[in-house]
């Protein structure tokens, strides 16, 4: 039986690491922090998208908190039993055996959620679904009553046990407020209702939609549309963080329109620059044109963008983006010269220029502008008004 009880508790620490990883998962997108993650595998295999899900938080609380506290508590609860530290009631064992069955429940409802309706599989959560499963079968078999449960007695003699669970949204709440306080996560969930009453009073603007790189969504409610600068540190931050929420949200299109800071193609500008900001708007929309293959160019421009940026002449670079993508760079040297490319840049950026784009990255969700529409907290606000 000892061996069974400590198999128990290392399968209860398992289950506790893994909603660990999660949390700090989840905070790390939350914050702009995060790059693919390790359980990112594929469209479909992917903790990104489900950490990005309205399933995610249950009040503002991530899952992935309540899941860590409630293993923590279980694995005190047994660990006091084993070592005789409380009394092994009826009671007891039955608010024990309610906890591991509880847990199994919520992990297949959650399972059932991530397939059915947010479709995507996070191997991490997976896990802490199987794990949760592996506690049941284990701590059903090993803590059986040896005297019949008796609600009323419960209910006077061991209010301590519902005190205890009680405590544990309690203290998932407290964890999860200390964590948004100390890294400023606070303050972004008081500026949303602003933010999210400027966007829903503010005006409507009419873009072309076919201009540019296209994502195009499950749904035809939600659209959000870009404007951003290749060499812009914030447009970069941006591009992961609109990376993350389309994961998580398949049904929204999602348009990206280049708009360079060089007067060189973009009249708003007042000042020419090098022309490097140009010239990767147009091998962009290009790689697109000719190949399909624009937002790899795109991912690739913005995870060189530190190398890259007092690039003047990109084109000893061409051979670096032919080995890394597979691309044509020939038929996209040629594409770039041609005029009708810079019309396109030129267009994208007088849509940008006639809906007041002030800076980048600027973004509009169903044609009206969305302030700070590059924290994923204020993107997924804003569509769930829509939803």
């Amino acid at each position: 039986m000892n061996k069974k009880i400590n198999l128990l508790l290392v399968s209860l620490l398992v289950t506790f690491s893994l909603f660990i990883y999660l949390t700090i998962h989840h905070y790390a997108i939350k914050l702009g922090l995060s790059n693919d993650a390790i359980c990112s595998i594929s469209a479909t295999i992917n903790c990104d998208a489900a950490a990005t899900s309205s399933f995610a938080e249950v009040f503002g609380v991530p899952v992935a908190i309540l899941g860590g506290i409630f293993s923590l508590f279980l694995f005190g609860f047994v660990l006091f039993l084993k070592m005789d530290w409380m009394q092994k009631s009826g009671q007891a064992l039955m608010t024990l055996r309610f906890m591991f069955a509880t847990a199994a429940l919520v992990s297949l409802v959650m399972g059932l959620i991530s397939l059915l309706i947010v479709k995507v599989i996070c191997p991490f959560c997976t896990a802490t679904y199987l794990f949760s499963f592996i506690n049941l079968y284990l701590g059903w078999s090993l803590f059986k009553p040896l005297q019949k449960f008796s609600f009323s007695e419960y209910l006077s003699t061991y209010r301590s046990h519902i005190i205890f669970l009680l405590c544990i949204p309690l203290f998932s709440w407290m964890c999860s407020g200390m964590i948004s306080e100390n890294y400023g996560l606070s303050e972004i969930k008081k500026m949303i209702p602003e933010k999210l009453y400027q966007w829903r009073n503010g005006q409507q603007y009419n873009f072309n939609l076919t201009d540019g790189l296209v994502i195009k969504g499950s749904e035809d409610k939600i659209t959000v549309v870009e404007f951003a600068d290749f060499k812009c540190p914030h447009c970069k931050m941006a591009s992961k963080t609109i990376d993350l929420f389309l994961k998580g949200n398949p049904q929204v299109t999602f348009v990206f329109k280049p708009y360079p800071l060089d007067g060189s193609c973009n009249k708003a500008i007042s000042s020419k620059g090098d022309g490097s900001r140009c010239t990767m708007a147009a091998w962009t929309l290009c790689a697109e044109k000719t190949q399909k293959r624009g937002w790899d160019m795109h991912r690739w421009f913005f995870d060189k963008q530190e190398q890259l940026f007092q690039v003047i002449d990109l084109k000893p670079y061409l051979a670096e983006i032919e080995k890394d993508l597979k691309i044509d760079t020939k038929s996209l040297v040629e594409c770039s010269d041609l005029n009708e490319t810079y019309e396109a840049i030129s267009r994208a950026a007088d849509e940008g220029t006639a809906a007041k784009v002030e800076g980048t990255p600027t973004i509009y969700m169903n044609g009206k502008k969305l302030p700070a529409g590059q924290l994923v907290d204020v993107l997924k606000a804003a569509a769930s008004e829509i939803q």
